[in-house]
């Protein structure tokens, strides 16, 4: 597998993070990507600039999808040549939309970057599939909602997500997304395949960029946290589905990059109560230290060498469901008991 190269991309992101769109998108893509010869560059230019340009439509979302509603995109009847033709003619419509509001969801990222990529001579797909995003699907494939790109360089298929890359939404009690924050996440630029299927698998099984990776093997994958995903890489169990009954040892042995201190196990059946309580003193939010529940925390042994962490988990009780695993007090994955 190619691995992604090393590359300085200091003076594309400044032009990424600084032209501005003059209600042409040739034009944009011509200011984006004229400075550089290197596709590599020419990528990271446009990928910039739609991160750092381009909002979640939260309200879009839970209009349509959260409502179980897809909203009503191109149709046409037959595969002609007339129908190829509307399909371009909606296509353009639907990307310039996208860029006139500033906001999109996740096709509307794909579809940008892939017009834009088109625009500068590279050689770019949409790529729609589904998407781990919540703990709780763990052994499932997720939902079949989510769209990304699949981009050829120099010879060699690179996945990329615009849409996570820009930015992430709260949530509120409901479960609708409520708010967009914008922050960059480098992970999702040019990840390394076999990362990337952590989270995501295309409906085209053409774009499996992991050798013999299928459905199965995607839906047995642990759950990463995204604040770790990037960090964290598992080396036993093999997959995130456990098989195990009461009064076995499951062992767990994991790469992380960042120096921990203190490993916890949260279950189903125990989980060490949050030690941080929320008041609210003259309009201002305060926190402070529950010492009652900093006294009732319970903690795992674990071996450290070289950024490997190794410790194990005695299976104590048949219903047992999940396992999370939680470095300084901070989830890090989940493992769900196979049924």
């Amino acid at each position: 597998m190619a691995q992604t190269p090393v590359i300085d991309y200091s003076h594309a992101d400044s032009i990424g993070h600084n032209i501005k769109y003059e209600n042409d998108i040739n034009l944009l893509t011509k200011k984006l990507t004229s400075p550089f010869s290197d596709p590599f560059l020419k990528a990271r230019a446009i990928f910039v600039w739609i991160t750092s340009n381009i909002e979640y439509d939260y309200k879009f979302f839970n209009k349509y999808e959260y409502k179980g509603r897809e909203p009503k995109g191109f149709q046409c009847e037959g595969d002609s040549i007339g129908c190829d033709i509307k399909r371009q003619v909606w296509e353009n419509q639907y990307v310039l939309k996208v860029l006139d509001k500033r906001k999109g969801v996740c096709q509307g990222y794909s579809m940008l970057f892939e017009k834009m990529c088109k625009i500068a001579g590279l050689e770019c797909w949409t790529v729609p599939g589904y998407a781990r995003t919540d703990e709780d699907e763990v052994g499932t494939p997720g939902e079949l909602d989510h769209a990304w790109n699949v981009i050829l360089l120099n010879g060699v298929y690179y996945p990329l997500d615009a849409t996570w890359a820009a930015g992430s939404c709260s949530k509120d009690e409901d479960g609708k997304l409520d708010d967009f924050t914008p922050y960059f996440n480098d992970y999702y630029w040019l990840t390394p395949p076999d990362k990337f299927a952590r989270n995501h698998f295309p409906e085209d099984t053409k774009w499996v960029l992991v050798h013999n990776f299928t459905i199965e093997k995607f839906s047995a994958n642990p759950y990463y946290s995204p604040a770790y995903i990037d960090n964290t890489d598992l080396i036993t169990p093999a997959t995130g589905i456990i098989n195990a009954k009461r009064g076995d040892t499951i062992r767990f042995k994991l790469r992380h990059k960042e120096r921990i201190y203190e490993l916890q196990i949260n279950t189903n059946l125990f989980t060490n109560p949050e030690i941080y309580s929320v008041t609210k003193v003259k309009r201002k939010f305060q926190v402070e230290i529950d010492t009652l529940a900093l006294k009732a925390q319970q903690y795992v042994n674990f071996k450290y060498n070289d950024g490997l962490y190794e410790f194990a988990y005695v299976v104590k009780d048949s219903s047992l469901d999940y396992i999370d695993i939680i470095f300084d007090k901070k989830k890090v994955m989940r493992f769900k008991m196979k049924r």
